[in-house]
Order: C-alpha cells, then sequence, then structure tokens
C-alpha cells in the first residue's frame, strides 16, 4: 500500500496546472450574465462557485452582501444562500444546483452521466458533513460543543463516517497523480472539497484537531494540498487576503 507521505508528495508534484485549463470557451453571446449573491465569507458552498468561474476567467458579479441584504434582494427562492441570478434566465438557489450549472459553463464538471453522478454525490457528502457541524452551533454551552464535535470526529463518530464514504469516492475514482474525486480532471466538486478540507482543518472550529483530516483521510488532504498549490488558487488567495492570510492552507 501507498503511503500517505508519498502519496501527498506525488499529488503535490503534479503539474495540477495543465489539469485545469479549460480547453472549451463559451461564445460571449452565448454567456449569460452571472451574479453570486452571498456573505463575505469563503464557505465552500460559495467559493467553489466564486474559484471555478476564476480558473475558467468567465465574468460574474460577486455580490457579498449582508444577511439582510441578501434577504431583501429577491433572490433567495428557498430562503437559504448562496443564490445564483442568471440573467435572462432566473435565480438559482441551492449549492448543488449552482455547482453544476456553473461547473458545467466553466468546462469543470464531467460531460459523463455517471461521473456527473459522482461529483453530484460528493457534494451532498460534504453538505451532509456541514449539516452535523451547523447543528453544532446550536449549542450555547462551549464546554457540551466541544465536546459534540470530539463526539462527531472519533473514529465511529459520525462526521468521520460521512468522510470515509468522501475517501472512499476519491478511492474508487482512481485518478493519479491527483486523487480527483469525478473522472480524471478537476471539477468543481473537486474546488469544493478543497475549501470544506481548509475550513475544517483552520482551527476556527473549535473541538475538531486541525490534523483531523491529514492524520485520517490521505487521499482527500492530498487532493487539498494538490489544489492548494494550483497557481490559480494561489492567485484567488491573494486576492482575498482577509479570507487566507492567516492560513497556510
Amino acid at each position: 500500500a501507498m503511503t500517505a507521505s508519498r502519496l501527498l508528495a506525488q499529488a503535490e508534484s503534479a503539474s495540477v496546472r495543465s489539469l485545469m485549463e479549460t480547453p472549451r470557451t463559451l461564445d460571449a453571446m452565448a454567456m449569460p450574465s452571472l451574479k453570486l449573491i452571498y456573505l463575505d465569507h469563503p464557505y465552500w458552498r460559495a467559493e467553489c462557485v466564486r474559484l471555478a468561474l476564476h480558473i475558467a476567467g468567465l465574468p460574474y458579479e460577486d455580490a457579498r452582501m449582508s444577511y439582510e441584504q441578501m434577504y431583501s434582494s429577491g433572490a433567495l427562492t428557498f430562503g437559504t444562500f448562496p443564490a445564483l441570478v442568471v440573467g435572462g434566465k432566473g435565480v438559482l438557489n441551492q449549492t448543488q444546483a449552482i455547482a453544476r450549472y456553473v461547473g458545467s459553463l466553466a468546462n469543470m464538471y464531467p460531460a459523463d452521466p455517471f461521473l456527473a453522478a459522482k461529483a453530484d454525490e460528493a457534494i451532498d457528502g460534504l453538505t451532509d458533513v456541514s449539516d452535523l457541524i451547523t447543528a453544532t452551533m446550536q449549542e450555547r454551552n462551549p464546554q457540551r460543543k466541544v465536546a459534540w464535535r470530539k463526539a462527531l470526529v472519533a473514529p465511529d463518530g459520525r462526521m468521520t463516517m460521512l468522510l470515509n464514504g468522501i475517501e472512499m469516492l476519491l478511492k474508487q475514482n482512481g485518478a493519479s497523480p491527483v486523487p480527483f474525486v469525478a473522472g480524471p480532471s478537476l471539477s468543481v466538486a473537486d474546488l469544493a472539497l478543497w475549501r470544506a478540507v481548509g475550513w475544517i482543518s483552520s482551527g476556527v472550529i473549535d473541538g475538531i484537531p486541525t490534523t483531523y483530516i491529514q492524520s485520517t483521510f490521505p487521499l482527500l488532504w492530498a487532493l487539498h494540498c494538490a489544489i492548494d498549490k494550483e497557481p490559480k488558487v494561489a492567485q484567488w488567495k491573494a486576492k482575498n487576503p482577509h479570507h487566507y492570510a492567516a492560513q497556510k492552507r
């Protein structure tokens, strides 16, 4: 079996840049105007979409709003966010729908129906993980909140179970040297995983060790590290230093 350190070295040394190039360009006339509505926050649900558009070089309005502005925007069909306003067409207000649509525009979603479903599956799994963390935020007692989260990330915890599922998707896909989640190249689902791993590993979620992903899910960590080294990702982080300056990843 390949060691985690060797796996990480292979992924980090790969030419991720060439894998992230987007050979298809959209005719400017066919490209609708896009307005992404979210907080000024790098949460994976919005950040994977922003980053896909950045990597692809597609124009869009990055509308970072307050809660009050979002709720008064008229774009929150489900009363949730992010939302994507598509000129001449309408609004999308579910993470999965936005990711699939933008991924398709940016040539960062698999054309094969099964692989596209695997990308969907990864984002759905990530949503389940996020819902677990969000639920803990209702606990006002700091000690009980930390205990709740420690139980989630224990070897038999539910969050560990869900992340094992995402790790299995990476293993089953078998992409090498970068363990992409759906097919041989980068998709918006991989960008979602990259940002979620950065969030979970940042130390901002009390009770979840910064080494949790790194020590438990080697493929997921290798994917994160490989994407983190991509020049356009580094460029994006440099453009948003208030979100990334204090983080190594």
